[in-house]
């Protein structure tokens, strides 16, 4: 057993085999206990009812076999006396093993806590998809970059100059895509704040349409006439939106007026007549009806109600309803519409003897 004291590279052989033991061991114990730990971790994570623990056990299953075989070389390294370019070759690997499998971990649990992130929102639309994977990449390039510098600073490599230099690139290139980024976060806050969905009418200053989607930089509308309306994200948010597909009820209103001459017997019904008409329907809900004002030609009376559906053309549909049957109520009991007119009198005075100066009514309707 003389060969086992024979020195090679400054250890000897027996102190090499039991580096070369402690290697095999550490990695192969971590290769079948780390699975079998995740395995029952996942299980557990899949009971639960947040989505942290699932991102931190997807990260844990990101675990490559590498890094057992790093640790196992770690801790077989300690056993041993190696030359100092050998030893720092070996630092410079096991680091960058180390944060090449961090940022793995990173990315794993980014991704999964974005997926079930949706999933818990109800953010299945394509919009929200494509922001979502730009939203992943974007946070993915960050992690590498990080992982990417610390491992050159792990090989001694100065990375301050480097640092700085993209630095003032990014600033540059933040400054060049201003717009585009800020269209980009306006479409972010749409998908996560919602303030209009796919489907839902909106009126924006003089435009009006119902939105056909919503993308990175812009949102789509498609208006009554038939033409495509297109609104940078940014500017939409900074518009006043009427949102129509949030309503859950119509308002209706209307006025009509009736000639002088109705009996006021009569005109203290009307409002009877109208709440009976309009509770006929069977989708609205009757508010009040009033006799109004004495108008210039008209005694005016003014009518509210609601529609419990949103739809406009149902609400159109009622309105006619409404309109036709109190025609046919108001044409029953002998009450004329009113219209505009206006009384013109004369007046006849000069040569004529004074008892036969006088004044004449002319209807001038």
């Amino acid at each position: 057993m003389d060969f086992l004291n024979e020195v090679v590279l400054g250890n000897t052989i027996e102190i090499w085999l039991k580096g070369i033991a402690v290697t095999v061991l550490t990695a192969g114990a971590l290769w079948v206990v780390v699975p079998r730990l995740v395995r029952r971790v996942t299980r557990f994570a899949r009971s639960t009812n947040t989505y942290v623990d699932d991102a931190v056990v997807a990260a844990a299953a990101a675990t490559k076999s590498f890094l057992y075989l790093a640790a196992g070389i770690y801790a077989g390294a300690r056993l041993v006396e190696l030359p100092g370019a050998i030893a720092t070759l070996i630092d410079g690997v096991l680091a960058s093993a180390v944060l090449i499998q961090i940022g793995l971990w990173l990315v794993e649990g980014y991704r999964t806590f974005l997926v079930h992130y949706r999933q818990a929102r109800y953010l299945d639309d394509s919009a929200a998809a494509t922001s979502f994977n730009l939203i992943r990449y974007a946070g993915s390039a960050v992690i590498w970059f990080f992982v990417f510098v610390f491992v050159l600073q792990a090989w001694g490599v100065n990375v301050t100059a480097l640092i700085t230099g993209l630095g003032i690139g990014g600033i540059a290139i933040a400054l060049a895509v201003q717009s585009i980024l800020s269209d980009l976060f306006a479409s972010l806050s749409i998908i996560f704040d919602k303030p209009f969905l796919v489907g839902d009418y909106l009126t924006i200053d003089d435009y009006g349409g119902t939105v056909e989607s919503v993308g990175v930089k812009t949102t789509l509308l498609r208006s009554v006439s038939g033409e495509q309306l297109v609104f940078s994200n940014s500017d939409l948010l900074s518009s006043r939106i009427r949102n129509y597909g949030r309503m859950e009820e119509r308002r209706g209103s209307f006025t009509f007026g009736i000639v002088y001459e109705t009996n006021p017997d009569v005109v203290s019904e009307i409002p009877g007549w109208v709440k009976e008409i309009v509770e006929s329907e069977k989708l609205t809900r009757f508010d009040r009806c009033h006799f109004k004002s004495l108008g210039q030609s008209a005694l005016e009376f003014e009518t509210v109600y609601y529609m419990t559906v949103p739809d406009y053309k149902a609400f159109m549909n009622v309105q006619e309803k409404i309109n036709l049957a109190l025609m046919r109520r108001l044409t029953e009991a002998r009450v004329e519409f009113a219209y505009p007119t206006q009384l013109l009198y004369l007046s006849r005075t000069g040569d004529l003897p004074a008892d036969a100066a006088g004044t004449v009514a002319v209807d001038a309707s």
